[in-house]
């Protein structure tokens, strides 16, 4: 081997090795972002339900520690407080999610309730769920 040879072997080796490194760099930052992103949906979701779970049944306000920007007093408010939420969505929820959570807000109900819920289920954990309602409830 002379070296011409070693030296572009080398040469080879040094920007195989940025460029892995560069990939992997925007890899990491691209799961950061994801994760961060995953996160705010998660609470989001989550204080979606909170308010869904008020709009069936009022006296479950009880149970949560709400940080409300105006305080809901009413069923009729937290659906509104949903609706909110469900404008919003269209920005950043699937189809999926949109549709069930248009479905509860129509008709508020515990079986739209936990349709929704599977359908932010899957948003979150990217996963096809076997769950039905029935398989949900507990009466």
């Amino acid at each position: 081997m002379n070296s011409s040879q070693i030296i572009i072997g080398l040469a080879g080796g040094v920007v195989g090795g940025v460029i892995v490194a560069i990939l992997q760099y925007f890899l990491d930052k691209r799961k950061e972002i994801d994760l961060g992103l995953n996160r705010i949906m998660e609470d989001k979701y989550r204080s979606l339900l909170v308010f869904m779970a008020c709009a069936l049944d009022i006296k479950k306000r009880r149970y949560f520690n709400l940080n409300e920007q105006t305080p809901n007093k009413t069923q009729k408010d937290y659906l509104n407080q949903i609706r909110e939420y469900y404008y919003h969505g269209v920005l950043y929820s699937p189809d999926e999610v949109i549709i069930a959570l248009k479905k509860f807000i129509l008709k508020p109900s515990k079986e739209n309730y936990l349709k929704t819920a599977i359908e932010m289920r899957k948003d979150l954990w990217n996963k096809n769920t076997k769950l039905k309602v029935q398989d949900i409830v507990i009466e």
